[in-house]
C-alpha cells in the first residue's frame, strides 16, 4: 500500500513540462547578477543571458506548444490571465518610447510571466501543486542555511542569503504561511512538509528582517484567520500558535531592524532641535524617494514616464533641490544622486510614476480579480475535503505579496519579480483544482441503508 501511494505521488512529478517549470522556478530564485552570464549586443544595448533565461525560454516553448495544442487556457484562469496580460502589455508598450535599455528591462521582468502560464498549464493535479510548494520550501531551507552561515560570521545583522533581503523575506513568508494554514484544517496530507516549511519560514523572515516582509506576514495572517472563521475551522489552539509565531517572528525581525525605524523617532521625538541625521534610517530614505516619485507623478499623471526600471537623471534630477528643502535633516547619501539612475524603492510608487494612472488602474484591476478569485476558492473548497490547506494557499500568498511589494520595486532578474508572477499563476490555477462537493445521500436512502445494515 505504501509503495502504491509513493507511485501515485511521483507519477505526476515525472511529467516533463512540470519538471521544466520546477527548474525554471528554482533558477528564478537566484539573482541574475549571481548567475554565470554571457553578454550580447542588441540594438545599441547589451542583453545579458543567464541560466534562468534559458530555463524560461524552454518553458516558453512548452507553453506555446501547449496553447497551440489546446487552443485556450482553462476557463477559470482566463480572467486573471487577461488582466495580467493587459498590465504587461501596457508596461511593455510604455517602455518602447524610452529606448532599447528600457525595452530590455521590461522584457527581463515580463519573461517571469511565463512562470504564471506554466503553473496554469502544467500543474494539472493537486499533488503537483504540493510538489511545487515543496520546491519553494526546499529553496527556503537552502536560503536559511546560507543565511545562518552569514549570521554566524556577522552576528546581529540582517542577512540577504543568496536572494536579497526582501526577496528572502517574501519566499520565507510563503513557506511560513503554508505551514500555518495546516493548523486550520483536519487533513494534513503533507504534515512533514508543513513542519519544515514552518521552521524554515520563521527563521527566514527573522534573518531577512524586512519590515515590508512583516507587513506581508500580518496581511497573510489576517486573511488566514478571516477565511478560517468564514469556513468555521478556527480553534483556540490554531489561534494561539498563529499568535505565538507572529510575536516571535516580529520580535526577532525588529531586534535586527530597530535602527531603521528612525523616522518614527523623528516624528514623535520631544527634541525640537535634534541634530541633522540623528534619526536617519532605511525607511527615512524611502520617504525621500517617495517624495521625489510623487513629484514625478504629478508632472506625468496619466501616462507616467513610461517604464524605465531605473529612471535616468532627466526624469528626476530637477526635483532634488525641493526634496532637500523638504527633508533638511536627512544625510546627503539618502537622496538620489543627480548623475546616476534613480532606483525605485517600492512597487506601488514605481507603478504610479512610471505607468501613470493608466498603469495604476490596470494594476488595481489585476489585484482585485486576484483577490476575488482566491477568496472564492477559499469559500468553495469543501470543508474537511482533500488537500484542504490549498483552500487558503492562494489568499495567503496574494496577501503576503501585497506586503512585500511595499518594500521593493519590480525589476528583471530578481526573485521578487518571479514571486510576483508565480503568485498570480497559483491564484489563477486554484479554481481548477477545487474538489467537488461530496455527494449527500437523501434521508430515505440513509434510512434504507441503516435498515439493511448487519
Amino acid at each position: 500500500m505504501a509503495r502504491a501511494r509513493q507511485e501515485e505521488l511521483w507519477r505526476p512529478a515525472r511529467d516533463v513540462p512540470f519538471l521544466v517549470l520546477c527548474g525554471a522556478v528554482a533558477l528564478s530564485m537566484l539573482r541574475s547578477t549571481d548567475q554565470p552570464s554571457i553578454e550580447l549586443a542588441l540594438a545599441g544595448t547589451e542583453l545579458t543571458l543567464v541560466p534562468a533565461d534559458l530555463a524560461l525560454a524552454a518553458l516558453g516553448a512548452l507553453v506555446a506548444t501547449s496553447l497551440l495544442g489546446r487552443g485556450a487556457l482553462p476557463r477559470p484562469a482566463r480572467q486573471i490571465t487577461l488582466a495580467a496580460a493587459a498590465f504587461a502589455g501596457w508596461l511593455l508598450l510604455s517602455s518602447v518610447f524610452n529606448g532599447a535599455d528600457a525595452v530590455v528591462g521590461a522584457v527581463k521582468f515580463l519573461e517571469f510571466g511565463l512562470l504564471a502560464l506554466g503553473v496554469v498549464l502544467f500543474v494539472r493535479r493537486r499533488v503537483q501543486l504540493w510538489l511545487l510548494a515543496g520546491v519553494l520550501v526546499a529553496l527556503t531551507v537552502a536560503a536559511v542555511a546560507y543565511a545562518l552561515v552569514g549570521f554566524v560570521e556577522r552576528p546581529g545583522q540582517r542577512q540577504p542569503s543568496f536572494l536579497g533581503e526582501h526577496d528572502f523575506a517574501a519566499l520565507a513568508t510563503m513557506s511560513l504561511t503554508l505551514a500555518l494554514a495546516s493548523l486550520y484544517v483536519r487533513e494534513r496530507r503533507f504534515g512533514r512538509l508543513a513542519l519544515v516549511a514552518g521552521v524554515a519560514g520563521a527563521l527566514g523572515v527573522v534573518l531577512a528582517a524586512a519590515l515590508a516582509g512583516l507587513l506581508g506576514l500580518y496581511l497573510a495572517l489576517a486573511a488566514l484567520v478571516g477565511l478560517a472563521a468564514l469556513r468555521g475551522t478556527v480553534t483556540r489552539r490554531a489561534l494561539a500558535v498563529t499568535a505565538l509565531a507572529a510575536v516571535a517572528v516580529t520580535a526577532g525581525s525588529v531586534s535586527l531592524r530597530s535602527g531603521d525605524l528612525g523616522f518614527l523617532n523623528q516624528w514623535f521625538a520631544a527634541e525640537e532641535n535634534a541634530a541633522p541625521g540623528r534619526y536617519a534610517a532605511g525607511w527615512s530614505q524611502r520617504l525621500v524617494y517617495s517624495y521625489v516619485g510623487g513629484r514625478i507623478f504629478l508632472d506625468n499623471p496619466v501616462l507616467g514616464t513610461g517604464w524605465h526600471g531605473e529612471l535616468p537623471p532627466s526624469e528626476f534630477a530637477r526635483y532634488l533641490p525641493d526634496a532637500r528643502r523638504r527633508f533638511p535633516d536627512q544625510p546627503p547619501t539618502y537622496f538620489p544622486r543627480p548623475d546616476r539612475d534613480f532606483i525605485p524603492q517600492q512597487t506601488y510608487d514605481q507603478v504610479l510614476y512610471e505607468l501613470g494612472v493608466v498603469g495604476v488602474l490596470l494594476f488595481l484591476v489585476l489585484a482585485a480579480i486576484a483577490v476575488r478569485t482566491v477568496v472564492g476558492v477559499a469559500r468553495r473548497w469543501p470543508r474537511a475535503g482533500p488537500d484542504e490547506s490549498l483552500a487558503f494557499l492562494g489568499a495567503l500568498w496574494v496577501a503576503s505579496l501585497a506586503g512585500a511589494l511595499a518594500g521593493a520595486a519590480l525589476f528583471g532578474g530578481i526573485p521578487l519579480a518571479a514571486i510576483f508572477w508565480l503568485t498570480l499563476g497559483v491564484a489563477a490555477l486554484l479554481p481548477t483544482l477545487v474538489p467537488p462537493e461530496p455527494a449527500r445521500r437523501a434521508p430515505v436512502e440513509r434510512r434504507e441503508l441503516a435498515a439493511t445494515a448487519p
